[in-house]
Order: C-alpha cells, then structure tokens, then sequence
C-alpha cells in the first residue's frame, strides 16, 4: 500500500515508538494514547480515539482494520476488515458484561459499514449467513503469508516433536490434541506449546497435565520470536491445527511456507489454505488425529511429499491479490 501513489493514505495509530514511518504522499498520524487497559474495556479507548480522529481529518474513506476500533463515523465512508465470527458462534459468557458489550457494538457497526474486507471465502459467506450483510458489500481479500527467513542448520531437537501454536482459545481445540497425543504412549515426540499465554492459562495447562501424568509428554515453550519460527515448524515431526473455527487459518499457511508437514482439522476454512497439501481430520475425533500423528511418524514417504507440495501451495499465498482488491475497492469508493 506504501508503495502506490494513487491514493494519498493516513494511516492512524497510536502514537509512540511504533507508530509506522511513510513516504509521501502518505503520511502517518499518532494518536493520543490514553491509560488503558490491555482486554477488558480496550475497545472503548480505541473507538473514541477513532471518533476523535475523524472530526479533525479531511478524509473521505476510513477503513478501519482493528476490530476494537470499528466505530460507525458521521459524513465518512466506512470500511473495514472483518477476520472471523467465532465469538458469535461460540458465545460470550454472561459473566463477561464488558466484552459482550463490546462485541455487540462491534457487531452493529460491522452490519452498518459501507464495505467488508473478508479474509476468506469461508469468512465472507459467515457474514452474509450470520449478519445478513449483502453479499455486494463485501470483498474477499486474502491475506498473504509472511515468513522471516531462518539460518539454515542441520541440528536435531534432543527429542523429535509435535508443534501446535496458538492461544488456548476454545476455537483452537487444544484439548483434542492432548488427548490425541495421550493416546499414542508409544511414540517418541513430545508436544510442544508456542504461543504467548497469560500466567493462570499456563498454571491450568500445567495442573491439567499434572492430573494426566502428561508433564513429560506436553510443554508449554511460550512466545516463539519470528527468527526461530520458521526453523521450529520444519523440524518439527508435524505441525498440528486441531481448530473448531477460524477466520482464515495463517498458522496451516505459515507452516506450509516453512516445509513443514501440516496436519489440521477438516473445516472448510483450513482446506481452503491447505487446498490439498496437509493431512486432515475430523476436529472431533482423538482417534483420527492420533492415527494421523502416527502416520506423520512413521510413512517416510508421504511425509516429503505433503512437504514439498505444501511449499509449493504457499508460493500462491501472497499479498497480491489482497493489495489489488483493496485498491480497487478505495477507487470505485473514491470514484463513487
């Protein structure tokens, strides 16, 4: 988006070291970041800072690509993206008054916006199923797959391994891989855990594990920097996405780009990413995943192949296309 001129760009954010720097004829605007918390209530700050923004911008078309911070604004053209509906699939708890409040208000200016960027088909059909949003109203925009190179080595993990990255969001389905990885004692890997975790969502992992006799069998190895990331999806034995729901599904992407071999859940969404290249199963099913583990362990020649084909299907995962819509969506905007 940089590197076009056709459209002059502000980009918004808030102000501070990471706040982005850009070449003209765009230019970057730091909001006021005012105390806030991390989760509970984030969603308040970032809406106002939208509105006051707004007020004080000649700007025609706001698109707005933070979920928290969509906002309907006066005598502007609203855009935004729109990633996934999981939390309306799968509920908010009633204890939790704030984010319910917040997700509803996000809701409402989702259906009200001008125009959605989706970020799959899968996406795109959800908010014409879920929300009634016209199906003109919306542009399906991929994302591409960005991986940070890694030094090339020929070094082995001390133990051969599983990989599951992620949050230990319901959607991801985390419980169906431990048990998975339960029932296969007789395997040599261990399950490793990436992903920044809170300190009580690590303390319940590990009394889960505690209870299972599992604490040899499961670690949680917490944030992986994007330097090592790469490395540790290819030598891992397989990278495993066990999810129930998912907007897109960039970790199948990003471990198909890094030669590792893939093995996720059978949802649309993640065939759609995978299109063929990974091993799948049903999300409700332990004992389909772990007879995928064992396979993944022990067919030495499926597993180069799913490697190289995965290789092959990420190379069409670029930002391309997205860029393109995203263009051509500002132009009939601007024009109309």
């Amino acid at each position: 988006m940089l590197r076009q001129s056709e459209f002059p760009i502000e980009f918004w954010g808030w102000a501070g070291p990471d706040l982005i720097e850009v070449p003209p004829p765009h230019r970057a605007v730091g909001l006021r970041r005012f105390p806030m918390p991390d989760y509970r209530g984030a969603w308040l700050f970032a809406q106002l800072a939208m509105r006051r923004r707004a007020a004080t911008s000649h700007v025609r078309v706001v698109h707005i690509t933070d979920p928290d911070a969509l906002t309907p604004l006066p005598k502007r053209m609203l855009l935004t993206t729109a990633y996934d509906l999981i939390p309306l699939k799968q509920g908010i708890p009633l204890r939790r008054l704030v984010a319910r409040l917040g997700y509803t208000a996000y809701l409402r200016a989702l259906r009200s916006a001008d125009l959605v960027f989706a970020i799959s088909d899968y996406t795109a059909s959800d908010l014409v199923e879920q929300l009634k949003i016209p199906r003109r109203r919306i542009i399906v925009a991929r994302p591409g797959i960005d991986l940070l190179p890694s030094p090339a080595d020929s070094s082995r993990a001390a133990r051969p391994y599983f990989l599951f990255l992620g949050g230990p969001n319901p959607n991801k389905n985390l419980a169906v891989l431990i048990d998975a990885v339960a029932s296969c004692p007789d395997l040599p890997e261990e399950l490793l855990i990436a992903g920044h975790w809170l300190p009580k969502q690590i303390a319940q992992l590990d009394a889960e594990l505690k209870a299972r006799a599992m604490q040899t069998r499961v670690r949680h190895i917490g944030f992986v920097p994007g330097a090592e990331l790469t490395g540790l999806m290819r030598r891992a034995t397989a990278m495993v996405i066990p999810s129930l729901y998912e907007g897109f599904g960039l970790p199948v992407g990003e471990g198909l780009a890094a030669g590792a071999l893939v093995v996720h859940s059978r949802i649309p969404v993640l065939e759609e990413v995978s299109a063929g290249a990974a091993m799948t199963f049903d999300p409700s099913s332990a004992d389909e995943l772990a007879a995928c583990l064992r396979r993944a362990a022990s067919d030495s020649r499926l597993a180069p192949q799913l490697r190289e084909l995965g290789v092959k299907r990420a190379e069409s995962l670029t930002w391309d296309a997205a860029v393109e819509a995203t263009l051509g969506a500002y132009r009939a905007t601007l024009a109309g």
